[in-house]
């Protein structure tokens, strides 16, 4: 039995991402609306990017039962609400951690990020059939570099694994919804084909590179750390 209307079923999911996220925005946690601004500004246009490639390609297609029918080029609204719908909702746990949490400082994380770059991009080769898979490592390079030049204290902050550790709780549910039902659909030679239920494993890399250059940006790099 299907539990989403036809037509309708992302437009669903994005709102159940969006609505009770808005909620406790307003109700309990204070966030910064203009740092969340200048992330969703800054970082969605890049996975965006990616996205029309990735259509354009083959690599993934969303099921035309599941979507309203307007697009913007190739991509329904739906998918390009979620760029503005997952960094809203997910850095409300970011928020929370932070403020009811006591920070801890783990240096050794950033030497160990830094000695895993190397085997990511020696392992490009291998995945470069995989188109999904391949661009996701390339993406997952460029988040870590990036984090490591620019926001080294956040990669060294308990507070910050901690909350990238609890975003895989929303991530299964509405992964699962957009994997299951399905309202994305993969294309031949473009994932290896290991999935947990019916979420492909580049799909918990895409969501963590995502998320450590939405959270990068939302909290501010090094650079603008010191200006403050």
């Amino acid at each position: 039995m299907e539990i989403f209307f036809p037509r309708y079923a992302y437009l669903e999911i994005d709102s159940m991402m969006f609505f009770p996220t808005l909620i406790l925005s307003l109700l309990f946690v204070k966030r910064n609306y203009i740092n969340l601004l200048k992330s969703i500004a800054i970082v969605s246009p890049i996975y965006l990017f990616w996205d029309f490639l990735a259509t354009w390609k083959d690599s993934w297609s969303f099921n035309p039962k599941y979507v309203l029918g307007i697009y913007v080029l190739d991509l329904p609204i739906e998918e390009v609400l979620f760029f503005v719908v997952t960094p809203f909702a997910t850095l409300l746990i970011y928020d929370f951690v932070q403020e009811k949490m006591k920070d801890k400082e783990v240096s050794w994380v950033p030497k160990v990020i830094k000695a895993v770059i190397p085997f990511l991009i020696l392992s490009l080769p291998f995945t470069f059939t995989y188109s999904y898979t391949f661009v996701d490592t390339l993406y997952l390079i460029m988040a870590l570099s990036i984090s490591l030049i620019a926001g080294k204290q956040m990669l060294s902050s308990r507070n910050f694994w901690i909350y990238m550790g609890l975003t895989y709780i929303p991530f299964m549910v509405f992964d699962y919804f957009l994997t299951s039902i399905p309202v994305v659909i993969y294309g031949p030679h473009s994932i290896l084909g290991v999935r947990v239920i019916t979420i492909p494993v580049e799909d918990f890399i895409y969501s963590f590179s995502m998320l450590v250059l939405y959270t990068l940006f939302y909290r501010g790099t090094d650079i603008w750390m010191k200006q403050k």
